[in-house]
């Protein structure tokens, strides 16, 4: 089975769901070209993970003027009719407004770069991570080499603004889309009609058991601090993650257990607002910023952690959340998208309304004040992750439509 995969930017820190699939697949026999809209920066490949993939990735862009005249020449020579085709798919996918049609050909012109990569390095079929600029790209690459496409939906980004009103439009045309969350899949159905709901399913992002093994063998060597409440964090420190209701919660919860400390995985564009707004509440001394650190680093240091705290706007299912579950760590989160598939409230952790920052203090507090009740949802989530969301069972739907897509 020969794929390619496609995605806007890869590596990515926050991609890191792509490169398990990636591995995952390859390991039960698939053949696999990555690719990628545009290089990430160097200052982000933080692991040499990161670094591997990097070396092992095809990016579009940058691209010299020159090279992109001479592979659009080629390609036009080569098939005039596939290229006025792609053409007019790019110029019929857009939103209203000169930039948007202006971005459709740019879009085009890297579409066919792409086509002509996958010309030179044939394939089955091209899968892509997200509905967005990538997935333009990759609809018009596939329409000019008359080549199967799917997608893999995630978060709420997928089906807002500004990608979720061309949705439809891509659900009509590739050969199947996996949504990670049945949240997703009936955001899907929203954007399409009946007809092409076959085609849609749900298959999971999922963590890798060696790297959570990993941490949990350091464990006993680094044992917790028994007089401080550790809450942890991870994520980009962007508005969507919504970092100032759990800093208000955590100043609230703290009034009534005070020996608690906030640590914060992750950086962002967002993170000087945060730091100020961790200053007004007056508790810097309690919330620690650790920055961007190495995925395996993230397990290590939830290892330790007492509780997990998520304060999000917008998500799919976090893979974060579902790190902390496997290592026996209580979760807090909020009620929203695919979420609630995942942290059961009272049985596996606790949900809070969306921007509720008040009931999240609360939520900090019970858990904070009852270790026997830490321990008894940790037990339950390790459960939930292992039945539902190791990469190995995740993956299983999304194998099998690549299955049947060889065979046929």
């Amino acid at each position: 089975m020969n794929l390619a995969y496609f995605c806007s930017e890869y590596p990515s820190r926050s991609h890191t769901f792509i490169r398990r699939e990636i591995h995952e697949l390859r390991r039960r026999g698939a053949n696999i070209d990555v690719y990628a809209l545009r290089k990430p920066k160097l200052e982000n490949l933080i692991s040499d993970t990161d670094h591997q993939e990097f070396k092992q990735t095809v990016s579009i862009l940058p691209i010299k003027p020159w090279q992109l005249v001479l592979v659009h020449g080629k390609m036009f020579f080569k098939n005039p009719l596939a290229y006025f085709k792609a053409f007019k798919i790019a110029f019929g996918h857009h939103l209203p407004g000169v930039k948007n049609t202006l971005w459709s050909v740019f879009q085009f012109a890297e579409g066919i770069v792409l086509a002509h990569h996958l010309k030179q390095n044939p394939v089955q079929h091209l899968h892509i991570h997200f509905a967005n600029s990538g997935a333009n790209v990759g609809m018009i690459a596939s329409e000019y080499l008359q080549l199967n496409w799917s997608m893999t939906l995630h978060g709420t980004s997928c089906f807002d603004y500004p990608w979720g009103p061309l949705l439809g439009q891509k659900l009509e045309k590739c050969t199947f889309a996996n949504c990670i969350s049945y949240f997703g899949l009936s955001q899907a159905f929203r954007a399409v009609g009946p007809q092409h709901w076959d085609k849609l399913f749900v298959s999971r992002c999922g963590i890798e058991l060696e790297a959570v093994n990993l941490a949990k063998s350091k464990q006993s060597s680094q044992p917790k601090d028994a007089t401080t409440i550790r809450l942890i964090s991870v994520g980009r420190l962007h508005v969507e993650k919504g970092y100032p209701v759990m800093i208000s919660a955590f100043a609230e919860a703290l009034k009534t257990v005070p020996n608690m400390e906030l640590v914060l995985l992750g950086d962002g564009p967002y993170r000087s607002a945060i730091e100020t707004y961790v200053k007004e509440k007056g508790v810097s001394d309690k919330v620690i910023f650790r920055g961007a650190v190495p995925e395996q680093t993230v397990l290590d240091e939830m290892v330790h952690a007492d509780i997990f705290a998520l304060s999000s706007f917008m998500e799919g299912i976090p893979m974060v959340l579902m790190e902390a579950m496997i290592l026996e760590v209580p979760v807090i989160a909020p009620r929203l998208a695919g979420i609630p598939e995942l942290v059961i409230d009272h049985e596996n952790g606790l949900l809070f309304d969306p921007a509720h920052a008040s009931q999240m203090a609360e939520h900090i507090v019970t858990l904070a004040s009852d270790k026997e009740k830490r321990a008894r949802f940790g037990a339950t989530g390790k459960k939930k992750v292992l039945a539902e969301f190791t990469i190995e069972k995740g993956i299983e739907n999304l194998w099998n439509r690549f299955l049947k897509i060889e065979k046929n």
